[in-house]
């Protein structure tokens, strides 16, 4: 029985180290959301500032980026940078992003705002 206990936690003990999340090296960078329904966008971001496109939408925003801790950041909306299709956009809205999963060219993105009760789960690529 003792030696079946520890065959699991030393089971659990790899399953925990084995998904370790290697944040810092998504943190500036360029990348790309594939999104079927919503539209394909390109993000730059580097140090404090991130650019967003959308393909969709033809908005072109730029953030202001707070990194909380390695994996978890707020966006905060400095300026609009192209809304050729007029797009109402919320006052005072901050988005908060947790990187829940790395891999070695993509990350799992979990965000949220200050807003809205919807929270998104994304897999973002790293294309440069």
């Amino acid at each position: 029985m003792k030696s079946l206990i520890v065959v699991i936690l030393i089971c659990i003990s790899t399953v925990l180290v084995g998904q370790e999340v290697d944040c810092k090296k998504f943190k500036d960078g360029k990348f790309k959301i594939v999104d079927a329904d919503r539209g394909d966008s390109i993000i730059e971001r580097y140090g404090s500032r991130q650019i967003e496109y959308g393909d969709a939408s033809k908005l072109k925003l730029e953030f202001k980026v707070k990194w909380l801790d390695d994996c978890s950041y707020t966006l905060e909306l400095k300026r609009v940078i192209e809304n050729p299709n007029e797009i109402p956009l919320p006052d005072n809205m901050i988005l908060t992003i947790e990187i829940v999963k790395t891999s070695e060219n993509s990350f799992t993105m979990v965000s949220s705002s200050n807003l809205y009760e919807m929270v998104m789960e994304t897999e973002v690529f790293k294309i440069e």
